[in-house]
């Protein structure tokens, strides 16, 4: 390799192809259209393509999966209607159980996929292949570990979380097949995180995708077609959950990846494991202390009588739809700063923090908009009684206050985990649902009632985004990142 060609390569662009003079234009066509799809070249072009693309690139197909998947959960909830409210009671109870499978699943792969973006930007691909076997060690062990605990102490779980005796069975019966296809669920959840980390958004959301819309139309077939019932319901989100392993374990063993897997990156490597867990763990932990938050303001709510429970039921649903531009971006921009970060290019990482902060402002602003002036038309979705309406009004005009607060809040914790810094992303992750949110929950409603429950989403907002732009503004300094210029 030539001088020149190498500084070419350290500057994160492609190498000279040489060419000889014999060549036809169809040869230099077919080399061209082979550099474009080499996974090496796309995961480098995080360094150097413009930042609005590469943001339509990451965080639409992140933002289209989750749209796909909060609408798989709603379609599956009423599958299980139709059985009854049995059914729905039972999914209810046994969500929490799923909510921390899902928190040992995402902590993990979003910590993978922070160690493989960095390690690939610093052009450490051994580091990163490393990384990326530990997903396969962990993903089996911790499959395995929840499977033969949860159904072990299943039963202890379930009356822990509200189950009665009668819907024990039915919930026993959903959860012990589900927890038996634990390993799948777990591994396509990791490796999808990781397919973003190198530059492959196309393939996460691919399998997403097909694993909910499969699960769509498993659903009416083994609840009713075949007669199983809520079992039914738990077989089918099992194969969906195979299928979706099995997309993108192709993906990895087909060559596809920029990552050359072999059998000695499956070696359990404790520091890398450690390392991993740094930086993921404060997903987790938000997971489950927002799910703990949910008890715990349920529990607030039903003293007000059981209309100020759906109505919470109904705004967090809205509230999730409303959210997932801002999921997606925050997604999107992980592999972004993460490889920019490693390759030490500071101006592309304060270039995309900056319009990832104004385009998810933009989205929630225009979704606290819209519901704080149509608050009839979203609550009547889902019920039109005159009291739910009444109180439900009220409280939606309340929440979405600070809804413009929320985006920088999410995308500058986003930026502390791309960089690695696993305490601090703990500790804001926390801040709003949790260490800000409880306190207000238990103080606000002794002085104003059923309102100050509503206050308090408001509240925890302000007080969270003050936090957290103080955390922010001073790891950007630390790092030498200015922030007040951007190039549109």
């Amino acid at each position: 390799m030539d001088k020149d060609e190498s500084q070419r390569w350290e500057e994160g662009q492609p190498a000279r192809q040489d060419v000889a003079p014999e060549a036809t234009a169809a040869e230099a066509t077919a080399a061209e259209a082979t550099a474009k799809i080499d996974p090496q070249e796309q995961t480098a072009g995080m360094g150097r393509d413009s930042i609005n693309r590469l943001m339509l690139r990451f965080s639409l197909p992140a933002t289209f999966a989750m749209i796909v998947t909060n609408s798989y959960n709603i379609i599956d909830t009423i599958f299980l209607g139709r059985l009854g409210s049995e059914a729905i009671a039972a999914l209810s109870v046994s969500f929490p159980i799923q909510v921390i499978i899902a928190a040992l699943a995402n902590s993990t792969g979003v910590g993978a996929a922070s160690l493989i973006s960095r390690s690939l930007g610093a052009k450490r691909y051994e580091d990163a292949s490393i990384a990326a076997g530990q997903i396969f060690i962990l993903s089996l062990f911790l499959g395995l570990a929840v499977t033969i605990l949860g159904i072990i102490f299943l039963r202890r779980l379930l009356l822990l979380f509200g189950a009665t005796p009668a819907i024990m069975d039915l919930t026993v019966q959903y959860m012990t097949i589900v927890l038996a296809g634990t390993v799948f669920l777990m591994l396509m959840s990791m490796l999808t995180n990781t397919a973003r980390s190198e530059g492959n958004a196309l393939i996460s959301m691919r399998t997403l995708v097909i694993s909910a819309v499969a699960n769509i139309i498993l659903d009416p077939i083994f609840i009713f077609a075949l007669g199983m019932g809520v079992r039914g319901a738990a077989v089918a989100t099992v194969l969906a959950k195979v299928l979706g392993a099995g997309l993108v374990l192709h993906f990895y063993f087909s060559r596809q990846s920029a990552l050359s897997l072999r059998w000695n990156h499956l070696k359990p490597r404790l520091q890398v494991i450690l390392e991993i867990y740094r930086v993921g763990a404060p997903t987790m932990f938000s997971l489950i202390a927002g799910n703990f938050s949910v008890v715990l303001v349920n529990r607030y709510l039903g003293s007000f009588g059981h209309i100020p429970l759906a109505v919470m039921g109904l705004i967090i649903r809205l509230q999730t739809f409303a959210f997932i531009p801002v999921g997606g971006i925050s997604q999107g921009l992980l592999p972004i700063i993460g490889f920019n970060f490693g390759a030490k290019k500071l101006l592309r990482i304060r270039e995309a923090l900056l319009k990832g902060i104004l385009a998810g402002t933009v989205f929630t602003t225009a979704a606290g908009a819209i519901f704080f002036t149509f608050p009839h038309f979203f609550l009547r979705l889902f019920n039109s009684e005159p009291e739910l309406l009444a109180i439900g009004i009220r409280a939606l005009r309340i929440m979405v206050v600070m809804y413009p607060l929320s985006a920088p809040a999410v995308i500058a914790v986003s930026f502390f985990q791309a960089v690695g810094k696993g305490i601090p992303t703990m500790i804001l992750s926390l801040l709003r649902q949790f260490l800000i949110y409880l306190p207000c929950i238990i103080i606000l409603p002794r002085f104003f009632g059923l309102t100050g429950i509503w206050l308090s989403t408001p509240l925890s907002d302000v007080l969270s985004v003050i936090i957290v732009t103080i955390f922010f503004a001073a790891e950007m300094r630390r790092q030498n990142i200015p922030l007040f210029r951007i190039h549109i």
